[in-house]
């Protein structure tokens, strides 16, 4: 049906002179025309309105194609705001751009043409920025006008290593790898890392380096940080973080989650063995700072993460109103590595944000990077400590403010150390869903998983990490978040009388031990035996003959990872019943196991490299020649299902007389020396009354 207006009016009639309409009743307003009196007598006359000339909007993709035209069209109008600054009247000079292709793990270099800055416009704690303009290495003609605007940064410490500027590199393309990653599991929002490289300006003396980041505008917001700090208004950032701990199998996670909507820059990166990717690498503590503050939210239900075990204590401190101010006590800072200034830009390819709205992907982004700027009076961290610079208007240089919009990129870009193609075919080889299978974060999931590894390992599963030769990861976490907890970090209370949350250490050192960590299992068996430890030192069970029990099986356990001094402990409660629970007797024949197993680790140990500093004060481990002499008294004696031996009883006295002489212990030697001798004619004696 055709689109009429209602601008015209007209009789009900045109000629009167043919109608029954009285011509004296009619009032005649315009010359030539007479208009009937009554609002019955009057119709409106529909014009049609011409059609615009466009395309069909046939579908989802002709329209949203049909917006970015229209788009376009308007950022063609638009203004470069860095013209004020004339970086034209800049000297152009020849660089060597570095980038890192994180699939390939290999660096790219190629020649870039630019336009600097002689003075930084801004700076942070660390770094400083200056203006560049870069052209594009796909045109021909050198149109300054057109190049894109970036900012360049560099270490105002000169004594910074230029290894530095390669690893904070790095860095980055390895979260932006783990940002597609994510993507691959289908999150309610996409994300990406913007691009990062480095410039080297071989023709100045020195050959400086300058960390190239495209400039971008928009709201730049710190979602959290690598120290426990979580900006909760949004739950993806969050959920990326927790994505990268399970999906690394427990290996790494991506925090320092900051920048432009879903556009984030200058994460860190976490790894269980705290080496690699600079000083904020804060290992397994790290891991523990993040999950002390993290509620798992609905993205991370919706791509299938599993809930951290959290005491009821902390839940409730989550969960309640007075969390949401206690969080805030969490710095926003890096730590470890120092204030990093902010400095937002935009992308530059229209074209390319263009496909990036079109297709689904978001491996790479056409060199986009952002951290936002601030002055250097003001503080550099902190996301809520100045206002970051936003611009109203988007420019042809700049042509995309993003604020707080949710955008979606994808890799097949010019400036990326990777193409699309390559990003595809690595992806499409793996199977990201499959192969970056999510390894739980709870303990009953790892312990499930651990327990069933056997019977479902097979050729694909050969080199995944599942903890069975190694200690848990997820122990490890749970055990520092006892550490933390028994110092006083999640405590509000600032004096040095503070009173932290006994049960939720407790709750964490379980939940080691149940993971099989050796140092939770030695102290889990120290505090139900009630004996003296090193850790939560101050905490207590009910004596009981219940809790001697769990405290025997605790202690087993650590023996059965060989901890020498649970040996020795768990050896001594089957040879003399001290220690022993009532559901246990006095077994001669396991003392004796034991006891040989703690030898054999006396004599392969050297300077005590496996005793982790927790095993001093179990229990204090008799030196090899006692334990040898004991398991002779045994094997001399008989008896608690163990054999009389006398011909074994005369060779362990005569070891141990020979231990005891390397210790510097001659009477004790001498003493071995008889008691050998004496078990040596027992022994000839038995022999001769047996028929």
């Amino acid at each position: 049906m055709d689109l009429f207006e209602e601008d015209e009016i007209f009789p009900l009639t045109e000629n009167l002179s043919n109608s029954f309409v009285d011509p004296s009743n009619l009032v005649s307003c315009v010359p030539g025309q007479m208009y009937p009196i009554g609002m019955e007598n009057f119709r409106q006359k529909k014009k049609p309105v011409q059609k615009s000339k466009s395309i069909p909007l046939t579908n989802s993709v002709t329209m949203a194609r049909h917006r970015w035209h229209m788009a376009a069209a308007k950022l063609k109008r638009l203004k470069d705001p860095w013209t004020e600054f004339d970086l034209n009247k800049y000297p152009t000079e020849i660089v060597i751009r570095h980038r890192y292709n994180a699939i390939k793990k290999e660096w790219i270099t190629d020649e870039c043409k630019v336009k600097i800055e002689d003075k930084q416009f801004a700076n942070g704690a660390m770094r400083a920025c200056f203006r560049l303009k870069k052209l594009s290495n796909f045109v021909h003609k050198e149109s300054w006008e057109h190049a894109a605007n970036y900012v360049a940064k560099s270490y105002m410490d000169k004594s910074i290593e230029r290894e530095r500027y390669f690893d904070d590199v790095r860095l980055q393309m390895d979260a932006k790898l783990w940002a597609e990653i994510f993507n691959r599991h289908n999150p309610p929002k996409k994300i990406d890392m913007f691009q990062m490289s480095i410039l080297e300006f071989v023709n100045r003396d020195g050959s400086p380096l300058f960390h190239l980041e495209h400039f971008i505008e928009g709201e730049y917001i710190k979602y959290n940080s690598n120290s426990g700090f979580v900006e909760d208004t949004r739950s993806t950032p969050q959920a990326f973080s927790h994505f990268t701990f399970e999906c690394s199998n427990h290996e790494l996670m991506v925090v320092d989650v900051q920048g432009v909507g879903d556009l984030y820059t200058d994460p860190q990166i976490h790894t269980a063995k705290g080496d690699d990717y600079g000083d904020g690498n804060l290992g397994c503590k790290g891991f523990a700072l993040f999950f002390s503050s993290h509620v798992c939210n609905r993205v991370c239900r919706s791509i299938g993460l599993t809930e951290f075990d959290l005491s009821p204590n902390e839940l409730d401190k989550l969960h309640s109103k007075k969390a949401q101010t206690s969080l805030a006590s969490f710095s926003a800072a890096t730590i470890c590595r120092g204030g990093e200034e902010l400095v937002v830009g935009s992308p530059t390819s229209f074209c390319e944000i263009l496909r990036r709205r079109v297709r689904n992907m978001s491996t790479c982004s056409d060199d986009l990077e952002s951290e936002g700027y601030e002055s250097s009076s003001s503080s550099p961290m902190s996301p809520h400590s100045a206002k970051p610079i936003s611009f109203n208007r988007p420019s042809q240089s700049n042509p995309i403010a993003i604020n707080g919009a949710r955008m979606r990129t994808q890799s097949g870009c010019l400036d990326s150390a990777f193409s699309y193609d390559e990003a595809a075919s690595y992806f499409n080889k793996i199977d990201a869903r499959k192969h970056f299978k999510p390894k739980p974060s709870c303990v009953n999931g790892q312990q499930r998983l651990m327990k069933h590894f056997d019977h479902f390992q097979d050729d694909d599963d050969e080199e995944e990490n599942l903890d069975t030769q190694n200690e848990s990861i997820l122990g490890q976490v749970h055990l520092e978040m006892a550490k933390y907890h028994e110092m006083g970090r999640f405590t509000e209370q600032t004096n040095s009388d503070y009173d932290y949350d006994q049960e939720s250490a407790f709750f964490h050192l379980k939940q080691a031990a149940d993971l099989g960590l050796k140092e939770a299992l030695v102290n889990m068996a120290k505090i139900y035996l009630q004996l003296p430890h090193d850790l939560l030192s101050n905490y207590s069970v009910t004596e009981n003959e219940l809790n001697n029990e769990i405290g025997f099986d605790y202690l087993t356990k650590s023996a059965d990872l060989e901890d020498k001094n649970s040996l020795f402990v768990l050896a001594k409660a089957y040879e003399s019943g001290v220690n022993l629970p009532k559901s246990k007797q006095i077994d001669w024949n396991l003392a004796s196991v034991y006891y040989k197993k703690l030898l054999q680790m006396i004599d392969e140990e050297s300077a005590s490299e496996d005793d982790a500093g927790y095993s001093d004060t179990f229990a204090q481990c008799d030196p090899n020649y006692l334990i040898l002499a004991c398991l002779a008294e045994m094997n001399l004696k008989g008896g608690h299902k163990m054999p009389k031996n006398a011909a074994i009883a005369a060779d362990l006295y005569t070891e141990a007389a020979d231990k005891a002489i390397q210790y510097g212990k001659g009477r004790i030697a001498n003493k071995y020396y008889m008691l050998a001798e004496e078990a040596a004619a027992a022994a000839t004696s038995q022999d001769e009354q047996e028929p």
